[in-house]
């Protein structure tokens, strides 16, 4: 896919979950285009149905109403909150499985070897994840994603448990294949300085039911984002008065 190519269109999203009470609205009337090779973070109130969202695109869930339109053939990888890599795979093996799908295997072999060198997990890649520790098994994760060589990369607050070297660490390594791969990349989080150090593009969501309240574009390339930069900081405080006006 070039630039300027839609990955990924949502139209008029709505969702709701049944409770003891009636219909529990989450998601109300969505509206969103995520072009090729664009990041965007998604932050709002916990609650509010950014993982239901993630869910809907990735095909865990389906809307209640509205459309949802792919790039054809889109190839979609999805780094949940908690790990869930299967247990009885090793590293390695649990890499291959889901490039199987998609890779043939000696290129597999050689995206696999280059991501698990990158993290530091190669002499690792024998061991189960039961005997790795909370850290690496986040790193395996999103290697497993990045190993499928995804159009469009999903990540539910992928930094939020980790300790600031590995979570730079690992922002890092993502935008490094982020340049070299050229993927979309959406992703949620709690933290303003995360979602405008990152993305090109900030989705403010209200609470439930939730809507798009803001859109903001950061507009500095990489070189220029750093925390002493005016921008940046106007971005953040910017971000977070609209939190606090929404109540949030």
């Amino acid at each position: 896919m070039t630039k300027n190519t839609i990955t990924l269109e949502l139209n008029q999203i709505h969702k709701g979950f049944k409770n003891t009470s009636g219909e529990l609205k989450v998601l109300a009337d969505i509206s969103l285009t995520v072009q090729a090779g664009e990041i965007i973070a998604l932050i709002g109130p916990s609650g509010c149905g950014k993982t239901t969202l993630l869910n809907i695109i990735s095909g865990i869930a389906a809307p209640d109403r509205g459309t949802l339109r792919q790039s054809p053939s889109l190839r979609l990888a999805y780094v949940f909150q908690e790990p869930r890599l299967l247990p009885w795979k090793t590293v390695e093996g649990n890499i291959r499985f889901v490039q199987d799908n998609f890779l043939a295997a000696q290129e597999g072999k050689e995206v696999r070897e280059k991501l698990l060198q990158k993290t530091g997990l190669l002499a690792y890649k024998d061991s189960y994840p039961a005997q790795l520790s909370g850290g690496m098994k986040q790193r395996l994760e999103l290697v497993r994603a990045l190993a499928i060589k995804p159009q469009l990369l999903l990540m539910d607050e992928p930094f939020k448990s980790l300790d600031l070297a590995l979570k730079f660490d690992l922002q890092r390594l993502l935008l490094t294949e982020h340049e070299q791969e050229g993927f979309a990349l959406l992703f949620t989080t709690h933290d303003p300085d995360e979602a405008v150090m990152l993305a090109d593009r900030v989705v403010v969501l209200s609470d439930k039911p939730t809507q798009i309240h803001q859109e903001m574009v950061i507009g500095l390339t990489r070189e220029k984002r750093t925390k002493t930069n005016p921008h940046i900081q106007e971005n953040v405080e910017r971000i977070i008065r609209v939190l606090l006006e929404r109540h949030i």
